[in-house]
């Protein structure tokens, strides 16, 4: 299912002009030189073709970036194993000389290099490949690394193992762009000895099948070398006496797309986010307005932005409005998210999840439900996926990588909010004692789904409900009123009995409210204005007719309960009151 959702996206980059995919047999890859030849083979110069962008911010120094060349693909090397591309390859190849410290082995690399090339001469006759054939038996490894910094005019070390491109001098195209070379190479890898005949399991067709896959590159901590998503490296995973990637027999063409179109969506910023433990992709069947703002639903860094706020915004009302948008002209098209992380040399699936537009249209909608809450600044930033992560460690790199996945799928599927999340919010705001407004937004999000999903009706307010029953929710108010008690009866000391007993008062409220209430009585009496007295008494008489007694310990929802009510009490005191309120 997933290899074929990847496979369809890639038939997708390829009718689409702009896209500029690499063909079956060729990768996009990071070029920083070009080898410059003439016909006879004499190394001419060599050229700098990276990227110098213009320093960015506060920084004074130019940011310098490979540049990005469609070139021949031969797949993937690992280990010890001595593989050369064609008509590319890194300088321990192409020149002989690395910075590894083994002489030896870069001396086998560049043998490799100029074997495979005059094994293509006898093949095609071209004037580029001549030269560098020339080129390649004359070349003196011995002296590479000093003749390379005197044909780029730069330090041997600007060079050393980077990847370098040839071309003859007096053309401008690369000797990987002729067309005769292009074809003689796509003719090679369609006939290589290491795949064998078969029936592809993506396609369902007969197809040569790839021994081994691509490599997929840029997954957040992965191997720089790249990493499978196939892989049958060991006795142990070969069944029925297939070695390798013969154990699930995919065509080398669907292998190719497959990776392609995997390596496009993970280099792509628009299409991919990058979360503790793992990188998240996601495409559309057919290019549509959602695509490009799913990311601002979980990134926090892709919803600061005021339009793209104002148009996610808009999106929601009319998704919950149940009206068509231009946002929701393809609302029945394919939406695929995939979760990918590192597994030393392997890629581990997270999670996979799969629908139409509308569907996780309407999971999103009925999320930012869930999450309303009264007295939000409209200054905060939105309550993406990532900042509710935040809210349940001291740094993000403490976010459990497990707790992740759970949420995005919760999210994604309309499923039950992991408890995890809920019990983390509470463990934070016990620990540090800030309760903001986003914390008791989670809290508030996971009862109320939890309720829904159990069938029970369960209608926790946005703002101060100051006739709920729940015994739980006015504890909580009660707490907030006995703090500004004492807050105001010592004159905005900083210290409170938050700092002493919020704790356990929403743990085991029986153990500490009757010395909070003795020690509110001693704070009521330092107040002078006798009015003032009179509305805290009242009002704490008020909550308390909710009250029948104080419980040995409340639950973890109730220990949630109580947070809520104290935010909307807390929160209320400093709303702005009107007349008819007062």
């Amino acid at each position: 299912m997933i290899l074929q959702a990847l496979t369809n996206y890639y038939d997708r980059l390829e009718s689409d002009p702009d896209a500029d995919v690499a063909g079956f047999g060729f990768s996009r890859e990071k070029i920083s030189f070009c080898m410059v030849l003439s016909p006879d083979g004499t190394p001419v110069q060599i050229d700098d073709i990276r990227v110098r962008e213009e320093p960015k911010g506060k920084s004074t120094k130019a940011r310098i970036s490979p540049a990005r060349m469609v070139v021949p693909d031969r797949g993937s090397r690992s280990g010890t194993l001595i593989k050369s591309n064609f008509l590319w390859d890194n300088s321990g190849y192409a020149l002989g000389c690395d910075g590894k410290g083994k002489p030896e082995r870069s001396r086998q690399a560049f043998e490799a290099f100029r074997d495979l090339h005059l094994e293509f001469a006898n093949e095609v006759e071209d004037v580029g490949l001549t030269a560098l054939c020339k080129f390649l038996e004359s070349w003196d490894t011995d002296a590479a690394a000093g003749k390379a910094a005197e044909l780029a005019h730069l330090e041997w070390e600007e060079i050393c193992d980077t990847n370098v491109v040839f071309r003859l001098d007096g053309q401008h195209r690369y000797l990987h762009d002729s067309e005769a070379l292009k074809n003689a190479w796509s003719r090679r890898v369609s006939a290589e000895g290491d795949s064998q005949p078969g029936f592809c399991l993506v396609s369902g067709e007969a197809d040569r099948l790839a021994r081994l896959h691509p490599m997929i590159r840029g997954v957040a901590g992965a191997q720089s070398s790249g990493a499978a998503i196939a892989s049958f490296n060991l006795d142990a995973f070969e069944s029925y006496g297939k070695q390798q990637s013969f154990n699930a027999p995919v065509g080398l063409r669907t292998a190719f797309r497959y990776t392609t179109a995997l390596n496009r969506l993970v280099s792509d910023k628009k299409r991919r986010l990058h979360l503790s433990g793992a990188t998240i992709v996601y495409w559309t069947d057919r290019p549509t307005p959602f695509e490009s703002m799913f990311g601002s639903f979980v990134d926090s860094v892709s919803a600061e932005d005021a339009a793209t706020l104002a148009q996610l915004h808009g999106f929601l009302t009319s998704v919950h409005q149940g009206r068509t948008t231009d946002d929701l002209t393809d609302a029945d098209v394919g939406f695929h998210v995939l979760g990918i992380s590192p597994n030393a040399s392997r890629l581990a699936i997270r999670f996979w999840l799969t629908g139409t537009v509308r569907e996780f249209a309407a999971r999103l909608d009925a999320h930012s439900c869930d999450l309303e809450m009264g007295y939000a600044n409209p200054k905060d930033p939105p309550l993406t996926i990532r900042r509710m992560l935040d809210q349940t460690a001291r740094e993000r790199k403490d976010v459990k990588p497990l707790l992740e996945g759970m949420l995005i799928r919760s999210v994604l599927t309309g499923g039950p909010y992991p408890q995890t999340l809920f019990t983390s919010v509470l463990r934070r705001i016990n620990a540090d004692g800030y309760i903001t407004h986003h914390r008791v937004a989670i809290l508030k999000a996971y009862l109320v789904r939890k309720a829904r999903l159990a069938g029970r009706k369960e209608d926790i307010p946005m703002t101060l409900d100051v006739n709920r029953p729940d015994c739980a929710y006015n504890l909580g108010r009660l707490f907030a009123v006995l703090e500004k008690t004492q807050h105001e009866a010592s004159g905005g000391q900083h210290s409170t009995i938050k700092d002493h007993y919020f704790s356990t008062a929403s743990a085991t409220p029986a153990s500490a409210f009757p010395r909070i209430m003795r020690l509110h009585a001693h704070h009521l009496n330092k107040i002078e204005h006798g009015g003032r007295r009179t509305n805290i008494e009242k009002l704490i008489q008020d909550i308390c007719s909710h009250i029948e007694n104080f419980p040995s310990h409340l639950s973890l929802d109730g220990q949630g309960q109580f947070c809520i009510g104290y935010y909307h009490q807390r929160q209320d005191f400093f709303t702005k009151k009107t007349d008819n309120d007062e």
